[in-house]
């Protein structure tokens, strides 16, 4: 495979779960891997991982709420590299409760980083692909945008409302070559899951009782539309 041979892809959430598994997956094709999570440490497992598979990678840590540090972020990116082929977009915070239930400061910090954050991303680096007519976006959403339920009001409607930002780019960039996606995986067996669905009460609202699908499921497809989707 060499669809992403030396592109220069930023992903976000890559230090586990999904994030971890598409840094996998996308590494045999031998692409400049930008791994980012809350710190450039907790990278450093997928860094070897993937440079082992014949990835060039490099760890960054930043909040993807800080407007600020995001766009200086991209810019040092676009100045080390020329440009950015890549963002996926795939950190991500989950917190269960009613809405009653739900501190107003948790509340917020889940839409600042599942919202917020891809919106300062795409911000930042929306310049600089729609001046070189090139580029691919993806947003990784949930099927909880679609399927709402009892203790996921801040989840849920985070992702929904980043899926909807992703429809809306859509248009946007309908007379550009730069493209847009988004993908909704449906329940994951990832490091936050298990962290959730410690509590009974919580995994009891579970799409399904059985255990989710590895990540390494929806990494495949994620690889695939950085690689060669339409």
């Amino acid at each position: 495979m060499s669809g992403l041979k030396d592109k220069i892809v930023i992903l976000t959430g890559a230090s586990r779960g999904i994030g971890a598994a598409v840094a996998r997956e996308m590494a045999p094709d031998g692409p400049h891997l930008i791994l980012c999570a809350r710190t450039a440490e907790a990278c450093e497992e997928t860094k070897a991982a993937v440079e082992a598979l014949g990835a060039t990678p490099e760890c960054h840590g930043f909040e993807v709420a800080d407007t600020e540090v995001t766009k200086a972020f991209i810019d040092d990116v676009v100045a080390r590299h020329g440009h950015v082929d890549v963002l996926i977009n795939n950190a991500g915070l989950g917190f269960m409760g009613s809405v009653q239930d739900v501190p107003p400061p948790a509340y917020h910090e889940v839409l600042q980083v599942n919202v917020l954050g891809p919106y300062n991303l795409i911000a930042a680096v929306l310049p600089h692909m729609t001046a070189r007519d090139s580029g691919t976006i993806i947003n990784v959403t949930s099927a909880r945008a679609f399927i709402p339920d009892r203790y996921y009001a801040a989840y849920c409607s985070s992702k929904a409302a980043l899926l909807s930002m992703t429809q809306c780019l859509h248009y946007d960039l309908e007379d550009s070559a730069v493209q847009i996606f988004a993908l909704s995986p449906g329940f994951t067996q990832t490091d936050m899951v298990e962290a959730i669905y410690s509590n009974s009460e919580f995994r009891a609202a579970a799409l399904t009782p059985d255990q989710g699908q590895p990540p390494e499921r929806p990494a495949k497809v994620l690889a695939w539309l950085a690689r060669e989707a339409p």
